[in-house]
This record gives structure tokens, C-alpha cells and sequence, in this order.
């Protein structure tokens, strides 16, 4: 049998000296003094600095563009906000994974005096944006094109569709949270809670937006209706067609449809153990009603709510992969 290689691999080699910065070299020697103390298979999570190409220029570029991006919802707008745009920016680069290794900026005349100033202006408006601007969520799709201008000449746009049409997403969930009337999604949510409470044996009576019970209970407004988690699910639906493709056109309509239901059962879930919460005394003040009724709370319903869907989504694309062949597996045992 023969030796198994330790190295580490071909991406956390030691980078040429001569391609690096003068100030990089002496952290890339620490680094590998410190690697080399380490057991073989270790030393791969240590990677050295990557010498200044283009393509490490453009890809650090995007990064801060990207952390930038987050870090200015994260100050401005409510959590689950700032969650989805992280996740559309996530979503965004794993439309564009399969081409970093091959990827050689070359942007043209037009494309980078054009990108420059874009970008420029991009960062300039974020700067300045401390609560709820609608502009924010055009910002995000502009950077990503400024970044292709930055990357690509003009006729090649089309390479970067995918994390183009996923920055989208950003201003499509805006204009969703504006045009969608919000009082019918309200008075199904109340009525959804109440029947969840109803299930478990509770004396609950739902009277419009309003969910009581006999110590308490919960009114369903415009922010607590579920529209965001629904939202939230879409994109992320929509991010996962765009990275990890459906043929079938019925399991596509299925997916579009189970997103917002999905959404929208996590979302009475929640109200609906507001109102057990408010009825045994812990109203509104509560520790305990404040974290499931703030941000913290409703994450946690969204992240279930993330996974029901990813595994339902999963399940549809598994059933589109061809079978392994007995054959290939066997000929891949030593």
C-alpha cells in the first residue's frame, strides 16, 4: 500500500516570496514556523497570505465590499434583516464559487473608470444611512455590479448573472414588504395561532387580530404578521435554485409555494407560544415574552423554519441526482 501524502494541501502551500510585499513576508515566515509545529494534519488550516494577483486583489475587494454591505443593516435594521442580507451576500458567492479558480480580472476601459465611480459612490451612500432608507436595499445589487465592472470587460456580464440576480433579491423583498396589504396576512396569523393553542387543549378565542387566553394574550400588528420570515424563506429559495439547480418544473412550483407556507406556520407557531407566554402572566416586560417577541426570539423560528425548508428542498434535488453506480464504488476501494 503506498504512503498516504501529509502534506498539506495545494491551496495552504507556502507562497513565493518573491510575489509577496515586503510587509507580508515576515508574517508569512511566522506562519510557517508556527505550521511546522503542528501535527501534518493540522498544518492545512493554517494557510499563508496569498501573494497580491488581481484575482486576490478583486476577491479581497469583494470581501470588504460584502462586510461592508452586512455591517451597515446590522447598524440600521432590525435582525432579521440584517440576517437575510448576509445571506443573500452568502448566497451570492456560492453562485460564483466554481469560477474563483479560474477567475482573471480583466476589466475593460469603460467597465473600470464605470465600476470605480459606482463603487465609490456606493460606499459613500451606505456611510451614510443610520435607520430605515429604502435606498439601502438598492445599494447591494449596485456594489455587486460595480464589482463585475471591476472584474470582467462589458460583453461578459452574463458570467456574473447568478450573484447578480440573487443581490436582486434585496430590493425585490422591500418592494414585497411595501405592496403586500398587511391586515389579511394578520388575521390569518392570529387564526393560526389560535389553532395551534386549540390543539393542545387551551381555552383560546382568536377575535380579529386578537389572540386571548384566560390570563392574557397577544394582538397581531403589521410587524408580528410573518410577511419578513415569509419573505426571508422566498429568497433563500429562490438563492438555492440559482446555486443548486431544479430540472423539474413541478418540484419548482412546489418549492415557490412551500416557501412562504413554511414561513407563515413557523411564524403562528411563534405568536402562538406569545400568547401561552402572555397567558400565564409573562406579558409584555417579561423576560421571557420580550426574547420571543424581539429579534432573538423570532431568529430562532427562522432558522427552524430555514431548515424545514432546506430539507424539503434537499429531498426534491436528491431525487433528480442519477444513482451511484456499484461498479464506480467498487473500483474506488483500494
Amino acid at each position: 500500500m503506498a504512503e498516504a501524502d501529509l502534506r498539506p494541501p495545494a491551496g495552504t502551500q507556502r507562497c513565493p516570496a518573491g510575489h509577496l510585499p515586503p510587509f507580508i513576508r515576515p508574517l508569512n515566515r511566522r506562519l510557517d514556523q508556527l505550521r511546522d509545529r503542528l501535527p501534518a494534519r493540522l498544518q492545512g488550516w493554517l494557510p499563508s497570505i496569498p501573494p497580491a494577483t488581481p484575482r486576490n486583489l478583486w476577491l479581497l475587494l469583494a470581501l470588504l465590499v460584502a462586510t461592508q454591505s452586512c455591517s451597515v443593516f446590522y447598524t440600521s435594521q432590525s435582525a432579521n434583516i440584517s440576517v437575510l442580507a448576509l445571506m443573500i451576500w452568502g448566497g451570492a458567492l456560492i453562485c460564483i464559487e466554481d469560477q474563483l479558480e479560474d477567475l482573471l480580472p480583466r476589466p475593460g476601459i469603460i467597465g473600470l473608470i464605470t465600476g470605480t465611480v459606482l463603487l465609490i459612490w456606493v460606499l459613500a451612500r451606505t456611510a451614510i444611512i443610520l435607520h430605515w432608507d429604502g435606498m439601502i436595499f438598492a445599494l447591494a445589487p449596485l456594489a455587486g455590479l460595480a464589482l463585475t465592472l471591476l472584474c470582467l470587460p462589458l460583453t461578459h456580464l452574463s458570467r456574473f448573472r447568478d450573484p447578480l440576480l440573487c443581490l436582486m433579491l434585496l430590493p425585490a423583498f422591500a418592494l414585497l414588504m411595501r405592496v403586500l396589504p398587511e391586515e389579511p396576512l394578520s388575521l390569518i396569523t392570529a387564526q393560526g395561532a389560535g389553532f395551534w393553542l386549540s390543539i393542545l387543549g387551551l381555552d383560546v378565542v382568536v377575535n380579529g387580530r386578537s389572540v386571548s387566553l384566560p390570563g392574557g394574550g397577544v394582538q397581531v400588528l403589521a410587524e408580528c404578521n410573518g410577511l419578513d420570515m415569509m419573505a426571508q424563506i422566498l429568497c433563500v429559495g429562490l438563492i438555492f435554485m440559482l446555486a443548486f439547480r431544479i430540472r423539474s418544473l413541478p418540484s419548482r412550483l412546489l418549492l415557490f409555494a412551500a416557501a412562504p407556507v413554511i414561513g407563515l406556520i413557523c411564524n403562528t407557531l411563534r405568536i402562538a407560544l406569545l400568547s401561552a407566554v402572555a397567558g400565564m402572566g409573562q406579558g409584555k416586560g417579561t423576560p421571557l415574552f420580550t426574547f420571543f417577541h424581539d429579534d432573538t426570539g423570532s431568529l430562532v423560528f427562522s432558522g427552524v423554519a430555514v431548515f424545514a425548508y432546506g430539507v424539503l428542498y434537499m429531498n426534491l434535488l436528491e431525487r433528480e441526482l442519477p444513482p451511484l453506480e456499484s461498479g464506480a464504488d467498487t473500483a474506488s476501494q483500494p
